[in-house]
């Protein structure tokens, strides 16, 4: 895979959000998963263990009903799914540096913290649901 995203960076740029995100919502630590490890590879909040990073990964819950799981792949892309209620969504946001990762991270964040349903129509920039 080729590697786009720093994920040690990303997991920096993310810390001062995250935390503003525990205020609200209950946020699982940041897990790791790393590319040289026997398959299948473990996934582990440990980041010294991990030799090299291939993807990092947050869960959020929003009582009572929503949660989101963002695995960002150093390799550019996220995979994102939703569940608020009943309603079930998985997203792919594409990105090519750490920057844009995390713009992607925050912003699918952000608007699953505000949103009261899913939106299913999807956005120019693959991210989750709009508020509503």
């Amino acid at each position: 895979m080729e590697h786009l995203v720093d994920l040690d960076a990303l997991a920096a740029l993310l810390a001062a959000p995250v935390e503003s995100w525990r205020l609200r919502a209950t946020v699982g630590p940041l897990r790791w998963r790393d590319e040289r490890a026997p398959w299948p590879p473990p996934i582990g909040t440990d980041r010294a263990g991990v030799v090299m990073p291939e993807s990092l990964s947050i869960r959020v819950s929003r009582e009572p009903d929503g949660e989101l799981e963002i695995v960002v792949w150093t390799g550019g892309w996220a995979d994102v799914d939703l569940l608020i209620g009943d309603d079930v969504v998985s997203r792919c946001p594409r990105f090519t540096d750490v920057d844009g990762a995390r713009t992607a991270v925050v912003r699918t964040v952000e608007r699953f913290l505000a949103a009261r349903r899913v939106d299913r129509t999807p956005a120019e920039d693959g991210s989750v649901s709009r508020d509503r």
